[in-house]
C-alpha cells in the first residue's frame, strides 16, 4: 500500500447525521427509520486540524467532504474546517456533496468564497425530487443553489436515475442551465443488486411506495447488467486497489481511517461489517488503533492495518478463508463496459 508521504487526496466524512431519510443510503432502512446501532458522530474543528495538520494539508491535491452516513451540510463546523483548508492551502481543490435542503444562504455564499465546489444530489423536479431524497424542501434546495451559483460558486447537479424521474432528466438538465450550474451528471445507479424495485417504508416499518430500476436501457448501469448476467468470482478476482493508486484516504466522523469509504461500512450488518470487525479486532489496540484523534494519522497509515493487513487480505484464497469482499466486488480487475454517452453532461 502506499505510506503517509505519498497521501494526495482525502474523503472526509464530517458528520454521521443528515437531515433527510433517503432509502438507499446506509444510515437509514428503507428510508423509514434510523439504522439501529448508528452511532452519532461529529468532527470538530479541533478535530481536524489534530488529524490534518497544517504540513500535510499543504502538499494535499484535493479534499472532498462526502462520507457512508451523513451530510456535512449539518455539522457544526464544516465552514471552519473548510476555511482551515483553504489557508493551509490556496490551490487544494475542495468539494462538497450534499443534498443541499437547509442552511441560510450567507452560509452557501462563504462555500463559494472559499472556492469549494458543491455536488448538489438533486434527483429530480419539484414534484419527483423528494421521492428519493426524502425530506427535503425543494425551495430550500433551489434557493441554496441559488445563494451558492449567485457568489460565484462551481455547481455540480448530480441527478440519480430512477423509474419515476427518468423523464425529467431533460428538464433537469434545462433548469440547471438556467440556474447556472457547470456541470450537470446522470448518474446510473448499481444499488439495485438485490431486485429492480425497493420498497419504501414509513417510520413504522409499513411499505409507503416503491422505488424502481429505470425502464429505459439508457439510464441502466452498465456493470450492474454485467454482474446480474455474470456475477464474478469473488474468490479469484485479482484486487487492484483504486485508492492505492491516486494515494486516497478515508476518514470517517469518528475519526476512524480507512483505505476508503466502502471499507469503513461497520454498521450496515453482513459479511462486510463482519470482515471489518474482525480485522479490527486484529490490530493492537483495536479501534483506537485507527482513531486519527488519538493515533497520529501518519501512525496509521503507515501502520499495519494499511501495510500489512489489507494487503495480505487480498491474497487469500478465498472470501472463506479472510479475502475481503468488498475489496473483491468493488476493485476486482474485472473487465467492465463502458457507460452509455450522457453519463457526464457538461452544460
Amino acid at each position: 500500500m502506499y505510506g503517509y508521504r505519498e497521501l494526495r487526496v482525502v474523503h472526509l466524512e464530517m458528520t454521521s447525521r443528515c437531515n433527510l431519510a433517503c432509502p438507499q443510503c446506509a444510515r437509514n432502512v428503507d428510508g423509514g427509520f434510523e439504522l439501529p446501532g448508528l452511532p452519532l458522530a461529529e468532527l470538530t474543528l479541533d478535530d481536524v486540524r489534530a488529524i490534518f495538520p497544517a504540513e500535510l494539508v499543504a502538499r494535499l491535491r484535493h479534499i472532498y467532504l462526502c462520507g457512508n452516513y451523513g451530510d456535512a451540510m449539518v455539522a457544526r463546523d464544516t465552514l471552519a474546517a473548510l476555511r482551515y483548508f483553504r489557508d493551509a492551502n490556496p490551490a487544494l481543490a475542495l468539494a462538497l456533496h450534499t443534498n443541499a435542503s437547509g442552511r441560510a444562504d450567507e452560509w452557501w455564499a462563504q462555500l463559494a468564497r472559499l472556492g469549494v465546489e458543491v455536488h448538489f444530489g438533486i434527483d429530480g423536479i419539484e414534484d419527483t425530487n423528494h421521492l428519493y431524497r426524502r425530506g427535503a424542501d425543494w425551495q430550500r434546495v433551489m434557493r441554496s443553489a441559488r445563494a451558492f451559483i449567485g457568489a460565484g460558486g462551481r455547481a455540480h447537479w448530480c441527478f440519480i436515475v430512477f423509474r419515476h424521474n427518468e423523464h425529467q432528466v431533460e428538464a433537469a438538465r434545462a433548469l440547471g442551465r438556467e440556474l447556472g450550474f457547470a456541470s450537470f451528471v446522470a448518474k446510473r445507479t448499481y444499488r439495485f443488486s438485490g431486485g429492480d424495485r425497493l420498497a419504501v417504508v414509513d417510520r413504522d416499518g409499513a411499505p409507503a411506495y416503491w422505488l424502481e430500476l429505470p425502464a429505459g436501457a439508457e439510464w441502466q448501469n452498465a456493470s450492474l447488467v454485467q454482474v446480474r448476467r455474470a456475477p464474478p468470482d469473488l474468490d479469484t478476482v485479482p484486487i487492484a486497489c483504486k485508492v492505492a493508486e491516486r494515494g486516497s484516504v478515508y476518514v470517517s466522523a469518528e475519526g476512524l481511517v480507512f483505505p476508503c469509504c466502502h471499507t469503513a461500512h461497520l454498521y450496515t450488518g453482513g459479511l462486510r461489517a463482519e470482515q471489518l470487525a474482525a480485522l479490527i479486532a486484529e490490530l493492537p489496540g483495536g479501534r483506537d488503533a485507527l482513531d486519527a484523534r488519538r493515533t497520529p494519522l501518519a501512525q496509521i497509515v503507515d501502520g499495519p492495518l494499511f501495510q500489512r493487513v489489507f494487503p495480505e487480505r487480498w491474497s487469500r484464497p478465498s472470501i472463506a478463508a479472510g479475502r475481503l469482499a468488498i475489496c473483491a466486488q468493488v476493485c476486482g480487475t474485472v473487465e467492465k463496459p463502458a457507460a452509455p454517452d450522457g453519463a457526464r453532461d457538461v452544460l
